[in-house]
């Protein structure tokens, strides 16, 4: 039996080695001739990949008879290579990449861009394939879901409106650059994904990196950093129309326009689309136009420079107010409390509009073989904001007028203003009747935000290279709320009943048109520099990095002063130290490890958290600790990783109820300062390749992220003003708002050499509801927020690439949810802590779109 076994393994032995042959080269700058270390060389198809020495030489062993070769470095035009017949090791000898004339190498340079392989962090790329291909009419954080340690949903259920957490850590806490340029709130540091409705195909790919990564713009990258790269034009002249329509039927037509490289030199890259449709919710419309222009030029030899500009002018309906699970069983999960019918039309109190251009430039000099010379000019000048509603002295809000539907009794609040017999004496003793109850407003929002980057990067030896770079930015923004409907009543009265001077002989009869409760404006100047060494020797990868920042920030407030309206300027500096190596063995087996620890300073709402000029007392630095271990396996059948991480967050500050409007009088936000917490957990990936045409996934994520202390926090009431303070009681509860366990599978075929199908599951549990600290205040409740039951997702997809009267076309469809699971995908914890107490939004439906892409 021995020797039966010996063999066999000799003839197994022999299996795998037959028509293994070896595919090597060198790989240069068709310029200068001079050799590129760490590109990409890989089979297409496989997950066989490795990087090119400081040499420029890569070799890649094949079983594979029929292969494409494929090479690839950010700021080269990819190469592919058909080899056919390869039956024995083939030297493809010297092989040149040429610049692009577009994707500047300033992208990598001051977003931190890094290869996937032989990466000190973990990393994730989304590439624009996938994002046009299976984004569908999804908002664009949905896309991420299939990542480890990655939770995305829907909120409400608007166009746009999704919530994005990476380890736990929500979107104040996740850096987002947009071609390496932070384009995430100054003041709180949100997204608002609305603003990115119909520029899927603007993007040229997404790279997320977990944990502060190496990112030196994206300072509150505390979870991870998610960095947005726009396509650039492309060489030859390209033409493409699509339409796409979903089956509850919203509606987008598009098209795209490459001029290819003109005479002049430059290239125009052109993208547009118009999205309209009802909606899945119910009274969730949306009317949304999107336009993506960039322009490029290779001035000399040694310069490039770019421009993009890119907006969305979005108006789209929504739904805000969470759900109980009386009213989901009820209703069903369409419902939604924030309209109701007036005159025959549907009347949503809930609206957003908004529009925030954006236009960067860019510049990329060579100052000579080893050093380049980046710098990037921005400014986004966004207006808009969102319907709101006002209520006079104590009088109920419009959300407690309901009908038999359940839904807003908007007649009932009309007639309520247009009878009321109260009266009112002002403060200049006159006797006002007729006055609103109720009105609807807008609360409106404007800002101006700009700044530059420079960064300058020297390649020392071979080996070692050094950046350096700075930032500054300038942001001023305006809210303020406007009367838009007195709703049946004469006039409105506001009482200035919680402003710091009171009346102060202003006038308090207020139209149509006049600004009520809110008028202020925030300035935040922002100043960073930083520099990092990298050293990389094709088998250790190692990193270390120290940045400095300061931030001035000043209030002024319109509404709650008369006179001296501006505060004083506070000043917040903050510092990072970043680091991390990886190390390469036998080029299958990869170690790596990364660290961290971040002194960053609070955001202006926490500064100025009591919505007056006067600073909160004492408010501190957040302090964050992290470190993560992993390892990587590679060939060309089979990747695979794991990692495990631990962050201690400390001195957290939050606002409870934020950016919400308050259902009832009774309801307050809570200002907390000082908490900490702990996020640690393991995440894996595996890929198997079975062949060119077929391959597999599985992903795993196993979190814990939980709050360690107890806390005093101070209590707002509706007006946002100081009423109390009260202790939140977090010590041990677990972090709400996100999945702590996720486990996925993906299966990928090509039929037919012309039809792509892929087959997504997702399943999440340990998903805690979110709760609020005011709710917190009874030492004996220890009770964990509500445990969301797990839930699972199916999603399909699927591609044919017909030609229609000989023209290349592309048809898709995918399909969401296609097991209809019902589910919770949100929730806030309840006074119980369970079911029947919590609050929250459920999942949509089965949904499917189609898309018909026709390339010009």
């Amino acid at each position: 039996m021995k020797k039966i076994g010996i063999c066999l393994m000799l003839l197994f032995s022999g299996v795998v080695l037959i028509g293994q042959h070896q595919i090597s080269g060198f790989v240069l700058d068709i310029e200068s001739g001079a050799p590129i270390a760490n590109a990409q060389a890989s089979i297409k198809g496989s997950n066989l990949v490795t990087t090119t020495d400081p040499t420029g030489k890569f070799s890649l062993t094949t079983d594979f008879s029929r292969v494409t070769l494929l090479l690839h470095h950010v700021g080269y035009k990819d190469l592919e290579i058909s080899l056919a017949n390869v039956s024995e090791s083939k030297n493809l000898g010297n092989l040149s990449l040429s610049q692009l004339p577009v994707k500047l190498d300033e992208i990598t340079i001051t977003g931190g861009l890094v290869t996937e392989t032989n990466a000190p962090i973990t990393i994730s790329t989304i590439s624009s394939k996938e994002l046009q291909s299976q984004l569908g009419q999804q908002p664009l954080p949905l896309i991420m879901n299939n990542i480890p340690g990655v939770y995305s949903s829907r909120t409400g259920g608007g166009s746009g409106d999704a919530q994005l957490s990476i380890r736990g850590f929500n979107q104040e806490n996740i850096g987002i650059l947009l071609n390496g340029i932070p384009i995430g709130s100054v003041e709180n540091g949100l997204m608002y994904w609305n603003n990115w409705l119909g520029l899927s195909n603007a993007m040229a790919e997404i790279q997320i990196q977990k944990g502060p990564g190496v990112s030196n713009a994206a300072i509150n990258s505390v979870g991870g950093s998610v960095n947005i790269v726009t396509t650039a034009p492309e060489e030859t002249p390209d033409y493409r129309l699509s339409y796409q329509v979903t089956s509850y039927g919203n509606q987008e037509m598009s098209f795209a326009v490459n001029s290819g490289l003109m005479e002049n030199g430059w290239n125009v890259a052109f993208h547009g689309s118009h999205l309209w449709g009802s909606g899945y919710i119910d009274a969730t419309s949306v009317d949304s136009w999107s336009y993506f222009l960039a322009l490029n030029k290779q001035i000399s030899s040694k310069s490039k420079i770019s421009i993009t500009l890119l907006g969305t002018p979005d108006s789209h309906d929504q739904r805000n107010f969470t759900l109980s699970n009386d009213e989901h069983d009820y209703y069903g999960n369409l419902y939604n409390k924030d309209w109701g019918g007036l005159n025959g039309q549907i009347k949503n109190a809930s609206q957003n509009f908004y529009h925030k251009p954006f236009l960067s430039i860019n510049h990329n000099y060579t100052v000579n073989s080893k050093t380049i010379w980046a710098n990037a000019i921005y400014i986004s000048a966004g207006y808009g904001g969102g319907k709101w509603s006002e209520s006079f002295n104590y009088a109920p809000s419009i959300f407690e007028f309901r009908n038999n539907s359940g839904q807003i009794d908007w007649p009932s609040i009309y007639d309520n203003n247009a009878g009321n017999p109260g009266s009112y004496i002002l403060e200049n003793g006159d006797t006002i009747s007729n006055y609103s109850l109720n009105v609807g407003t807008n609360y409106l929002a404007s800002h101006v935000q700009s700044g530059v980057m420079s960064t300058l990067r020297h390649q020392i030896n071979d080996k070692l290279s050094f950046t350096a770079g700075i930032h500054y930015r300038y942001f001023h923004s305006t809210v303020k709320e406007k009367i838009t409907d007195l709703m049946g009543g004469k006039v409105f009265i506001d009482d200035f009943g919680w402003a710091v001077d009171g009346v102060a002989g202003r006038n308090q009869l207020c139209y149509v048109g006049d600004v009520i409760k809110v008028n202020n404006s925030s300035i935040v100047n922002f100043a960073s520099a930083y520099a990092q060494a990298i050293y990389n020797n094709g088998q250790t990868n190692a990193y270390f990095s120290i940045g400095g920042n300061n931030n001035v920030y000043q209030r002024i407030d319109r509404y709650n002063y008369v006179e001296n309206q501006r505060s004083e300027a506070v000043i917040k500096p903050g510092f990072d130290l970043r680091g991390g190596i990886s190390y390469s063995i036998s080029g299958q087996h990869e170690v790596f490890g990364n660290g961290a620890y971040i002194s960053r300073a609070p955001y202006y709402k926490y500064v100025f958290g009591n919505y007056t000029n006067v600073p909160v007392n004492d408010i501190k630095n957040e302090n964050i600790t992290t470190i993560e271990l992993g390892y990587r396996f590679r060939n060309q059948r089979i990747t695979a990783e794991i990692s495990a991480y631990y962050t201690d967050w400390g001195n957290v500050s939050m606002l409870s109820n934020e950016y919400i409007q308050l259902e009832d009088n009774t309801q307050t936000r809570a200002m907390v300062n000082g908490l900490h917490a702990v996020h640690q957990g393991i995440e894996s990936t595996i890929n198997l390749h079975f062949n060119h045409r077929m391959s597999a996934g599985i992903i795993a994520s196993l979190g814990d992220y939980t709050w360690k202390n107890d806390i005093r926090a101070t209590l707002l009431n509706n007006d946002n003003v100081v009423i109390d303070t009260i202790m939140v009681m977090a010590k041990g509860l677990k972090v709400g708002g996100t999945a702590q366990q996720q486990l996925g599978a993906q299966y990928k075929v090509t039929l037919l050499k012309t039809i792509d199908f892929k087959m997504e599951w997702i399943y999440y549990n340990q998903f805690f509801a979110s709760f609020d600290p005011v709710n917190r205040t009874n030492p004996n409740d220890r009770v964990q927020p509500y445990k969301v039951p797990a839930f699972q997702t199916i999603n399909l997809y699927a591609g044919f690439q017909p030609r229609i009267f000989n023209i290349p076309c592309l048809l898709q469809i995918n399909v969401y949810n296609a097991l209809n699971n019902i589910h919770v995908v949100y929730a806030e914890d309840g006074s119980n802590h369970d079911l029947q107490t919590m609050s929250g939004f459920w999942s949509f439906g089965r949904t499917f779109d189609v898309k018909l892409i026709i390339n010009l």
